[in-house]
C-alpha cells in the first residue's frame, strides 16, 4: 500500500484540491446548506463524526439515489426501475458497470461543533457507581439518539463504552452538483426532484429517518403534501414551532409517547410509585406467554396474541424486561424473519415550508409493505406485524383491542399518523 508523503496534511490537501477544482470547473449547480438538527455518525467508523470530513459527498449521493426512487416512481417493473436508475446514477448490469452521471462535491464546511449526546453521572449515596440512565444534552432528543447512549459495565462502576459524540446543528456547507451532458431534460428534472425530496425529508449521516442530520437547503422549493400523496405517501404536520430543533423534538416525542408514553403507549404508573405502568401493546405479553416466564404481578393479560404491530415501525426492536430476576423473560430481540434489519417507513423531522418550521411525520411511498413483514423473536416464534389488507375485519378487530390504536386507524402506522396530529 502506498504511504502518504511525510508531513502531508490530508485535510489541507482536500481544501487545496477543492479550491483548485472550484476555480476550473464549470456547469456545477451550488446549494448553500445548513444543518438544523444534530449529525450522528457519517464517518468511516459507525457512530463517529469525521472531524476532517463531517459531510460526505458519497453519503449525499446515496441519499439522492434513494429519494429519486420515491420521487420518480412507481415504476412499471423492477427491470424498468433498474434501467432508468442506472442511466442516471450508475450500476452493474449485464453489460458491465456504468458510472454515475451525477457528481456531488461538498466544500466550504464551517461551524463544526462536536459534543457528547449523553453524560453518565455518579449515583447518589453510592460512591464510585454511576446512575443507570445517562443524562441527555439539552440539544438532543434522547428517543431519537438512544444508540449514542454508550454503556456501563455490569457492576456500573465504570463506563464500558463512552457516549457517542454528535455534530451540533448550525454547521454550514456548500453542496455542488454536476450533471453529465448525456442526461436529457427529463432526467435532469428527475435529479432536481430527488434534491427537493432529500432537502425536505432526508439528511446526512445516520438515523435520518428519526430527524438527525436534517438540512435546510437555500433556494430549493419544499415538497408539498399534494406531491407526497401523488406518489402514494402521507405527510402530516403539527402546528409550527419557533425553530427546527423544537419541531424535531416535538415530532419524535409523539412517536415516543405513542409507543411507550404513560397514558398512551402504557398505563399510568400507580400513585406513589416510580415504576412505569404496563405496556398497552401486545408484544410483551406475547413474549411472556411464549417463553412461559413472567413475574407474579405481570401475568399475561393482553387479549391480542398473534401479531407484533410495532414491528411495522422498523426492526430490530429490543425488549428489555426490568424484573428478569423476579421471573420475567430475558432480553428479547425482534428481527425480520429474513434478515437482521428493516428500515422504518416512517420519517420524523422538522419540515420547512419556506417560511416556518413544522413537526412532520412522513409515510414514504410504498409504506404499506412494512405491515407485511414477518418478525422473529427467538427460535420458532414468528408472527406477522399486521394482518393482510385483504382481511379488513381482522384488522379492525385487532386494532380495537390495542388501546393506542383504538379509534385511530386499522393499522399501526395509520393509527400513529392520527395520533401525531392530536392535541
Amino acid at each position: 500500500m502506498r504511504q502518504p508523503q511525510p508531513g502531508l496534511d490530508p485535510a489541507a490537501a482536500r481544501d487545496n484540491w477543492s479550491r483548485q477544482s472550484s476555480a476550473s470547473d464549470t456547469g456545477w449547480a451550488t446549494y448553500d446548506c445548513k444543518l438544523v438538527t444534530p449529525l450522528y455518525g457519517g464517518g468511516v467508523r459507525a457512530g463517529e463524526v469525521d472531524q476532517s470530513m463531517p459531510i460526505r459527498p458519497s453519503g449525499i449521493r446515496g441519499q439522492l439515489r434513494f429519494w429519486w426512487r420515491l420521487a420518480c416512481g412507481p415504476f412499471d417493473s423492477s427491470k424498468t426501475m433498474f434501467q432508468r436508475e442506472a442511466a442516471i446514477w450508475g450500476g452493474i448490469g449485464g453489460s458491465g458497470p456504468t458510472a454515475s452521471k451525477v457528481s456531488v462535491r461538498v466544500d466550504q464546511i464551517r461551524g463544526l461543533q462536536i459534543g457528547a449526546a449523553f453524560t453518565y453521572q455518579e449515583a447518589h449515596n453510592q460512591p464510585g457507581k454511576f446512575k443507570t440512565s445517562p443524562k441527555e444534552s439539552d440539544w438532543v432528543e434522547p428517543y431519537a439518539v438512544f444508540p449514542a447512549r454508550g454503556e456501563l459495565s455490569k457492576d456500573k462502576h465504570s463506563i464500558a463504552e463512552p457516549p457517542h459524540r454528535l455534530a451540533r446543528a448550525d454547521l454550514r456547507f456548500r453542496l455542488r452538483v454536476h450533471l453529465h451532458e448525456d442526461l436529457d431534460a427529463q432526467q435532469r428534472q428527475e435529479v432536481q426532484a430527488a434534491l427537493r425530496w432529500w432537502a425536505s425529508f432526508g439528511g446526512v449521516g445516520a438515523r435520518t429517518r428519526r430527524g438527525l442530520g436534517a438540512v435546510k437547503v437555500k433556494d430549493l422549493e419544499p415538497v408539498s403534501r399534494e406531491e407526497v400523496e401523488g406518489r402514494g405517501g402521507q405527510l402530516c404536520l403539527r402546528d409550527f414551532e419557533r425553530g427546527a430543533e423544537e419541531a424535531w423534538k416535538t415530532a419524535v416525542g409523539r412517536l415516543s409517547s405513542f409507543r411507550q408514553g404513560e397514558g398512551a403507549g402504557r398505563n399510568p404508573r400507580k400513585s406513589g410509585s416510580n415504576t412505569p405502568g404496563r405496556s398497552r401493546w401486545p408484544e410483551p405479553d406475547m413474549i411472556r406467554r411464549e417463553t412461559g416466564s413472567h413475574a407474579p404481578e405481570h401475568r399475561p393479560e393482553h387479549p391480542v396474541r398473534e401479531v407484533y404491530p410495532r414491528a411495522a415501525f422498523g426492526l430490530p426492536i429490543v425488549f428489555h424486561f426490568k424484573d428478569e430476576n423476579k421471573g420475567e423473560p430475558a432480553q428479547q430481540l425482534l428481527v425480520p424473519e429474513d434478515g437482521d434489519r428493516m428500515a422504518s417507513q416512517l420519517v420524523l423531522r422538522p419540515y420547512w415550508d419556506g417560511q416556518r418550521w413544522y413537526p412532520s411525520a412522513l409515510l414514504i411511498p410504498g409504506w404499506e409493505q412494512a405491515l407485511e413483514v414477518v418478525a422473529q423473536c427467538g427460535p420458532d416464534r414468528d408472527h406477522r406485524a399486521w394482518p393482510s389488507e385483504s382481511d379488513p375485519a381482522e384488522r379492525a378487530a385487532l386494532a380495537a383491542q390495542i388501546k393506542p390504536m383504538a379509534g385511530r386507524g386499522d393499522d399501526p402506522l395509520s393509527a400513529f399518523m392520527t395520533y401525531f396530529q392530536e392535541d
